[in-house]
């Protein structure tokens, strides 16, 4: 059975319990990071715990201890004896009406096995997604477990063969992928739909942002529409846990030449050589 950390201790899954009167499950009122730690180390931790935080306070929860988390990531791959994992971390809010029922923590950790090398060699495909983005709503801009419809959208993908969804808003513009943020080559500049189209502010996305300026390439945000990312010469997507990916198409049609363009492989180097450089040398 899969051990898990729910709120100070380590359990076997099937005994992790939540309070049923907690407005986690009950109505979706938590916060969620996804990571990939390596030896215990994650990328940019601070920054996943800071956007956690920011999420938490937005929601009215008690904010997150970024050691304590820090600390059972540690223990927890060495446990499973994962070198190489994908870590969520959850954030679930108690019950408004119960006094004292705190939100509860729960760290899950497994090998990061979700995208072998054939995909980063050959590039992925996306669709685009029949829902629409509400760039309005602040919900868009934290990290929450009221996700549906990012999930709905990654499931109708896969149903067409396609393992990502491109979702737009309701102006018609690019915000982001069901599980990533999209980048699109224009003109040799390196260009990713800004916060406001409704695009979830990524610790990768802005870890990519900075090493494409440190590279000398033009790197920004701008609003996309959907058929500037269709006849880009190169498009990427980002998320913690996969790094950089190449997009490939989206709804059938190829990007530029239908496979990873020089680019995306260039930010891909860089990109692993800074996880790897900070994963050897820092600490939690």
């Amino acid at each position: 059975m899969t051990l898990v950390y729910l709120d100070g201790a380590f359990l076997p899954s099937g005994e992790a319990l939540v309070p049923a009167t907690g407005e986690g499950a009950l109505f979706g009122r938590g916060v969620f990071e996804t990571m990939r730690a390596r030896g215990g180390r994650v990328f940019r931790f601070d920054a996943h715990l800071d956007r956690m935080e920011r999420g938490a306070r937005f929601l009215e929860m008690p904010e997150p201890d970024a050691s304590a988390i820090g600390d059972a990531i540690v223990e927890l791959t060495r446990r499973l004896a994962i070198e190489d994992a994908r870590v969520r971390v959850t954030l679930l809010a108690g019950a408004a009406a119960v006094d004292g029922e705190a939100a509860s923590l729960l760290i899950q950790a497994r090998p990061a096995t979700d995208y072998p090398p054939k995909l980063y060699e050959r590039g992925i495909s996306a669709t685009v997604a029949a829902v629409r983005r509400n760039e309005a709503s602040p919900l868009s801009r934290l990290k929450t477990v009221n996700c549906l419809d990012n999930v709905l959208a990654r499931e109708a993908a896969r149903a067409k063969g396609a393992q990502e969804s491109i979702l737009v808003n309701a102006r018609g513009l690019v915000a982001e992928g069901s599980a990533s943020n999209v980048f699109a080559v224009v003109a040799t500049e390196v260009v990713t739909p800004p916060i406001e189209d409704g695009a979830l502010p990524g610790v990768t996305r802005a870890a990519v942002l900075e090493l494409a300026r440190d590279a000398g390439m033009g790197a920004g945000e701008r609003s996309l529409t959907l058929r500037e990312v269709e006849s880009a010469s190169e498009a990427f997507v980002t998320n913690a846990v996969m790094g950089v990916m190449p997009l490939v198409s989206v709804g059938g049609a190829a990007i530029g030449e239908g496979r990873p363009g020089e680019v995306t492989r260039a930010m891909m180097r860089l990109y692993a050589a800074a996880v790897d450089g900070a994963c050897q040398s820092e600490a939690m």
